[in-house]
């Protein structure tokens, strides 16, 4: 029963890279999120897409989750300017498994046989992979001030339609949060 346990905690180690992902927001808590009805989307000097092919995609699901959320895209004059950018960065995680038993004492009061210590193997592994983070601001186009900052990072997966279903749930959590703010909820 042990090693069945040991075994999915061992389990559980590994897969967690794959199953984290946060989200989180800031905001101009003075700004009237309520007089936003339009949008426009830019890229700036910092838009820094790694994969032409996959930044499209991401700004097409960005538009489509404003748009969703009732905001209007225009050419010229929006109410915010949205942009993104994209971090990765190559990270490692170390599983070491134990195998083994242990061994038996030196008799009684010290007296007796010898005895044999614990014998067994340990081997660590190293797993490597992606941490992607999706940075997504708003800004206030008369102000030209920051309003809104949202960030999703994932553990990034390697096929391209998996890694688009990322994003879809990183812009879902995202645009949750802004409807609590347009709700005065806060994040």
């Amino acid at each position: 029963m042990k090693k069945v346990f040991g075994l999915i905690f061992v389990v559980a180690l590994i897969a967690t890279p794959a199953m984290a992902q946060k989200v989180n927001i800031d905001y101009a808590h003075d700004f009237d999120f309520d007089s936003i009805k339009t949008f426009q989307y830019v890229d700036t000097k910092d838009t820094n897409p790694a994969n032409e092919l996959m930044a499209e995609r991401v700004i097409s699901l960005i538009k489509k989750e404003l748009t969703e959320g009732g905001l209007t895209e225009v050419s010229e004059n929006p109410d915010i300017y949205v942009t993104v950018h994209y971090a990765s960065q190559e990270l490692s995680t170390f599983t070491t498994t134990n195998f083994g038993y242990g061994g038996y004492g030196a008799g009684w009061g010290g007296w007796g046989y010898g005895g044999m210590g614990a014998m067994g193997t340990s081997t660590t592994t190293q797993q490597n992979y992606t941490e992607g983070t999706l940075v997504l601001d708003a800004y206030d186009a008369e102000e030209k001030k920051m309003i809104w900052r949202g960030t999703g990072t994932v553990t990034v997966k390697a096929k391209p339609e998996k890694q688009i279903k990322q994003v879809e749930n990183i812009l879902e959590k995202l645009g949750n949060k802004w409807d609590k703010i347009l709700a005065g909820q806060g994040k």
